[in-house]
């Protein structure tokens, strides 16, 4: 039974475009394994909101919830 291994990233979505979300995926399954076979078994993405402007004030630059 092998390891799983998994990896999490928060990217700035200043000068974010469709090659560098693939380039970015590729490393991830790059460092799983072979560059060129990587497998992935799940591929989470959670889209992150604007905060409100009373949480901006305070340096708040995203915000995740859920169940809210």
């Amino acid at each position: 039974m092998a390891n799983g291994k998994s990896a999490t990233v928060t990217l700035n979505p200043q000068h974010q475009n469709i090659e560098v979300v693939h380039h970015l995926v590729a490393n991830i399954l790059g460092r799983a394994g072979c560059d060129k076979c990587g497998r992935l078994a799940l591929l989470r993405v959670d889209f992150l909101g604007d905060p409100g402007p009373d949480l901006s004030k305070q340096g708040v630059i995203s915000v995740h919830t859920e169940g809210f």
